[in-house]
């Protein structure tokens, strides 16, 4: 029997990201100014040897691109990272198609995951809403009610319409403690097809642009800051992130997003490197983004089951079992030709809407 478990590899490595968030949000982004860079784009990852992979499978509910924010803004601007959800269930499998004018309930289950009670006076806050200004006759605020302890779950429900033309739509949500904050990564959404709207192709999704904001150097370590327009406003973060200089590959040794664009679909990160003295100023330095995905923990009863739907008939003879919380997946069977971590590569990318680049951005250490 396979079991692919989830490591304290990943998640760890997203906390420690996550953790420096908060320790960097009172230190503003570099500012400098805008360079415009040598970008590079592909859509799909680069092929294993003696195996070619798929392109890349976004899953089957992410919140459509270009999605617009409405009003009225948070009570806050700030967003909390002390506070952590864990998605269970949901009712209205996104996609689920209805009738125009039709009345029907979405509910979704979710788990403080975090040390921190969620009091009842925590709510999901309406973020956006794709087409903008049609919410589903949604309110703007689905208040908690009640206290949520540690290891607690809570199943919170709205009562919504379908709009009466056809089409795709989808309203997001997003935790908001009682100071007003939003919580990091907590979004959560419904995506209904209203009469005989098409099932929308997500792949035009990953249109990604990066865009260098400039380096810095200070205490034997060089800090790159850029920009990546993302899809859309969720936890999406970068990947294999190495910059190079003299042709010497460095490893990032932290990293951390501003926290002003932490809920917008363009979002900025630092990404700091330890240097010796080649790193002088004038040195040129080239940096490369490898992929961007999210999160997979989040849906990931959803995201699982979309990957075993959509790489099962991709790959003949390909199979596994979905897990439950604390692993991806287990009984994993493969094809001949087809090693174990490929496959594992496969199903992890399936399941975290992963985006390959890479993105070249270029230039010169200040």
């Amino acid at each position: 029997m396979s079991l692919r478990l989830l490591s304290f590899i990943r998640p760890l490595i997203t906390a420690i990201l996550f953790i420096g968030l908060v320790a960097c949000s009172n230190n503003p982004m570099t500012s400098a100014p805008l360079i415009t860079p040598t970008l590079s784009i592909t859509s799909t990852p680069p092929p294993t040897q003696g195996f070619t992979a798929t392109p890349v499978i976004p899953t089957l509910s992410p919140t459509p691109a270009h999605t617009a924010t409405i009003t009225p803004k948070p009570t806050s601007n700030s967003v909390t990272r002390d506070t952590a959800i864990l998605f269970v269930s949901e009712s209205i499998p996104d996609g689920t198609q209805l009738q125009p004018g039709e009345s029907f309930t979405k509910t979704w289950t979710i788990r403080n995951g975090g040390t921190v009670v969620w009091t009842g006076a925590y709510d999901l806050f309406l973020i956006s809403s794709n087409p903008p200004n049609e919410n589903l006759n949604s309110p703007e605020s689905i208040p908690l009610l009640q206290e949520v302890m540690p290891g607690e779950d809570i199943t919170i429900r709205v009562n919504l319409i379908a709009p009466s033309q056809n089409g795709l739509y989808t309203v997001t949500y997003q935790l908001r403690n009682e100071r007003g904050e939003l919580v990091f990564g907590s979004e959560v959404w419904v995506t209904v097809r209203v009469g005989q709207a098409p099932v929308p192709d997500f792949t035009t999704m990953s249109n990604l642009s990066a865009t260098l904001l400039g380096a810095s150097q200070q205490g034997g370590e060089v800090t790159v800051n850029f920009c990546l327009q993302m899809p859309d406003s969720r936890a999406w973060y970068p990947w294999d992130v190495v910059l190079m200089i003299d042709q010497q590959p460095l490893s990032p040794s932290g990293s951390r997003i501003d926290p002003a664009t932490a809920t917008t679909a363009n979002k900025c990160f630092g990404f700091s490197y330890p240097v010796d003295s080649s790193a002088a100023s004038g040195v040129f330095y080239q940096l490369s983004i490898g992929r961007v995905e999210l999160p997979p923990e989040v849906h990931q009863a959803e995201n699982c089951a979309y990957a075993k739907q959509v790489l099962t008939v991709t790959y003949p003879g390909l199979d596994f079992t979905c897990g439950g919380p604390g692993i991806w997946y287990t009984n994993l069977i493969t094809p001949p030709g087809m090693t174990a971590e490929q496959a594992d590569r496969l199903i992890l990318d399936a399941m975290s809407s992963t985006i390959y680049g890479p993105w070249i951005l270029e230039s010169t250490i200040p």
